[in-house]
């Protein structure tokens, strides 16, 4: 008994990060979605709840004071809902593009969204990054935030290469935690599905938390 309780403990370790995170209940199969959203996170937010303890890389005081940040690339379906945890090959860190860890930022992000999200878009780690490396380059992480205080409407003009109608806001009370961007399955600008903006969750004005 034993000896096979050594076992199981030596094929988690090789199996490395990818394999020993819990996933949760799987759904779907890789390659079946209809389109993706981008989530990209407002950092000074995350970093003042209960999470942002869980990424140093990101929240520590020694760390760079960032703006918006990549949360992941999320394949969706139009109905409503998503697929998640299809199974796939562990995620080595050469997988990830310097580019990407820049605005993508630790390395259990980048394991827990390749495990839930990425493994249902493709069989291969370094694809899923380089298409999230693709659409930051094409859309950008937003413009300047001159106010505390910004209309909703103004909020989306920040990413100015996409209609409003294709980003998406997520507040936690009044106050801003994600922009997400509705993609298709090209990376072009689409009409974000009634299934996405029924959980648009943010008044007309929202506060957004300083660097």
């Amino acid at each position: 008994m034993r000896r096979v309780a050594m076992l199981s403990l030596l094929a988690c370790i090789l199996a490395g990060p990818a394999a020993a995170e819990s996933c949760g209940p799987s759904r779907g199969r890789t390659g079946e979605f209809d389109h993706y959203l981008l989530s990209l996170s407002w950092s000074p937010a995350f970093c003042a709840g209960p999470a942002g303890r869980s990424n140093p890389q990101q929240c520590d005081g020694g760390a760079p004071r960032h703006g918006f940040v990549v949360h992941g690339l999320w394949p969706q379906y139009s109905r409503g809902g998503w697929p998640q945890c299809c199974g796939g090959p562990p995620l080595a860190p050469s997988a990830v593009p310097p580019e990407v860890s820049r605005v993508m930022i630790g390395g259990k992000l980048h394991t827990h969204q390749w495990n839930k999200h990425g493994a249902c878009v493709t069989t291969r780690p370094d694809e899923y990054f380089r298409l999230i490396g693709a659409a930051v380059s094409r859309y950008g992480l937003g413009g300047e935030v001159g106010s505390a205080r910004i209309k909703v409407s103004a909020l989306k003009r920040l990413w100015p290469d996409l209609p409003p109608a294709a980003v998406t806001v997520r507040c936690k009370g009044a106050a801003l935690s994600e922009v997400r961007l509705c993609l298709d399955r090209t990376l072009a600008p689409m009409d974000c599905p009634k299934a996405i903006t029924d959980g648009d969750n943010c008044p007309g004005t929202v506060t957004m938390k300083e660097r």
